[in-house]
């Protein structure tokens, strides 16, 4: 008997055409093995490949699954961020998970979550590469830039978990929807700006372990991503403090 209770999992997607149709495999499979109903909400953010005909052809041609799978897209590129958010407006579930689609976060992770958030009692629950060997999946330089934005984060915000930027993270739907609408930043630290919002409003907030298994794109980070992302981050510190905007 299926728990009465629904995930609804939203899947951001830029030009992931080669990645997809694995990753909606791969995220039915592991439902099969839960007592959970779900929904799996892909974000086609304005990608330029067949990742949109991709998704509708899976659809079209998984009678088993098709009624659980939404495909919404926009023409423009806007950012992860955004994505995640607009994909929030079409989720029914009582939980909502973010999921990356390149499979490196694999959702087998889900079951580990559910069991953190309810033992923990909590609203929310990250995924965090601070244990063991998990950042040693990265490349010197990321790993480099990961352990500094990590310190930063603590020293400007003292939240409640380590890790902000991991793509894979599990809410009550109450608690995301009473705070995604406050985010303004559309990109790389969307995921900081929830998190902060969602502690300021005083949702309880904790983070589980996460299995990683990069396939070489965390490599590539130009020095105008960084600096943006350096850019947003004070700006969400100027916002919460100084400015009380949140």
């Amino acid at each position: 008997m299926t728990n009465s209770e629904k995930i609804s999992v939203i899947i951001p997607t830029y030009n992931e055409e080669k990645n997809i149709k694995n990753t909606l495999e791969a995220t039915s499979e592991v439902f099969d093995g839960l007592n959970y109903d779900f929904e799996l909400i892909v974000v086609d953010d304005g990608s330029k490949d067949k990742t949109y005909n991709t998704v509708k052809k899976y659809i079209k041609e998984n009678e088993k699954v098709k009624n659980k799978i939404k495909i919404k897209r926009y023409e423009k590129n806007t950012g992860k961020g955004f994505a995640l958010k607009y994909g929030t407006n079409f989720a029914t579930g009582n939980y909502i998970l973010f999921l990356d689609a390149d499979l490196d976060l694999h959702p087998s992770n889900i079951k580990n979550f559910l069991d953190t958030l309810k033992s923990k009692k909590a609203d929310a629950v990250t995924g965090s590469k601070r244990n063991g060997n998990a950042l040693s999946a990265y490349p010197k330089i990321r790993k480099i830039l990961s352990i500094f934005y990590y310190n930063l984060i603590k020293c400007l915000f003292r939240l409640p978990v380590r890790d902000t930027q991991t793509g894979f993270k599990l809410f009550k739907s109450k608690a995301l929807k009473d705070t995604i609408s406050g985010t303004t930043i559309k990109r790389f630290a969307f995921d900081l700006e929830l998190i902060v919002i969602l502690n300021k409003k005083g949702y309880k907030i904790t983070e589980c372990p996460i299995k990683i298994k990069p396939k070489g794109e965390h490599g590539r980070i130009s020095i105008g991503n960084v600096f943006k992302v350096f850019f947003d981050t004070i700006l969400i510190f100027y916002r919460l403090y100084p400015g009380r905007q949140y």
